[in-house]
């Protein structure tokens, strides 16, 4: 049976009433905390990466107030889409409930485009970043752009700006079987070589503790998400699900219903993976903003599977590179 996450008739009625504002204010629940910082949080800031290859990657990061206490949400679009669906709506709010966030234009979106110079100065790149995305593309997606990000994160974390050991990622559509790639990808980072057991080594991954996957693509040309949630899934990495789609989306296809019984099959999967339709025939981040309920219920989920998870900020770097 699916498992409906937070679905009541009465949260509903009070979130068609309210605003996201008005329950924030209201609320007495965790979900809602405010920042430590009564001044507010910091402003966003708009900034770009190089993926390995030389390809730029456009970010807005909205940095928490609470610095190494700070989880992590990373935002990625859907196909055709940008990083802007996520900067006017869920990432301020993100960032006002204690969260590091940062949005992402994945290649050939947004602002993430290569100029006729970038490409002039670079063999490695073929075409222009109009182009047709290709298979190509989609698997630089996982190894490279998410990998800029990751280490994007990882210089935050050493500056104890936020502790990217409690790392979500928000995917929409095309960009599901991305995520889901690169969370066994950064799973299977091998530790460093630092001690003498495995248990006590610096992991070199291991960040991605949760994702939300809101009307998820099965694939994209190169990549399979389903291939991947059958190993990312595994109860050892504990990771939390919460897959979600417009009751009447016609692209959809039962693709959600099937990718969350693919997640579901394993032992604990009642403990940390939701499936939830919303009424309509929206899809992806055109489903936020609507008052259809879906920014609380990913708040209440990631405050239960992320910002609640064991783990103190730690330096990352292994143990033969600190100055100790």
């Amino acid at each position: 049976m699916r498992n409906l996450l937070y679905c009541t008739k009465k949260s509903h009625l009070i979130y068609s009433i309210f605003t996201l504002v008005t329950i924030s204010l209201v609320s007495s629940s965790a979900v809602f905390a405010q920042s430590k910082d009564t001044k507010g949080p910091p402003k966003p800031q708009e900034m770009s990466l190089t993926a390995q290859g030389g390809w730029p990657i456009a970010i807005t990061y909205f940095e928490s107030s609470n610095a190494s206490d700070s989880p992590v949400v990373v935002l990625l679009h859907g196909k055709g889409g940008n990083k802007r669906a996520w900067d006017m709506s869920l990432a301020p709010l993100l960032q006002k409930n204690g969260y590091a966030v940062v949005s992402v234009d994945l290649r050939k979106h947004g602002k993430s485009q290569l100029t006729a110079a970038d490409a002039g100065g670079n063999q490695n790149q073929k075409g222009s970043s109009r182009d047709k995305l290709s298979a190509l593309d989609y698997r630089a997606m996982v190894a490279y752009d998410m990998e800029a990000v990751w280490k994007f994160l990882y210089d935050e974390h050493q500056k104890k700006h936020l502790n990217m050991q409690k790392t979500a990622i928000i995917a929409a559509d095309m960009s599901v079987p991305i995520v889901l790639n690169y969370a066994l990808y950064d799973w299977s980072k091998v530790p460093y070589d630092d001690a003498p057991v495995l248990a006590a080594k610096t992991p070199k991954g291991q960040t991605v503790r949760a994702l939300v996957l809101i009307s998820p693509d099965a694939s994209v040309p190169g990549v399979s998400g389903s291939r991947a949630a059958v190993k990312v899934k595994d109860p050892i990495l504990g990771m939390g699900f919460f897959v979600c789609t417009g009751a009447s989306d016609s692209l959809d296809r039962g693709a959600a219903s099937k990718l969350y019984t693919q997640l579901s099959s394993a032992q604990d999967s009642k403990e940390r993976m939701y499936f939830k339709e919303y009424p309509g025939k929206l899809r992806g981040t055109d489903m936020l903003g609507k008052r259809l309920g879906l920014e609380l219920d990913i708040l209440k989920f990631l405050e239960k599977h992320l910002k609640r998870l064991p783990g103190d900020w730690s330096d990352r770097r292994p143990r033969y590179d600190r100055d100790e």
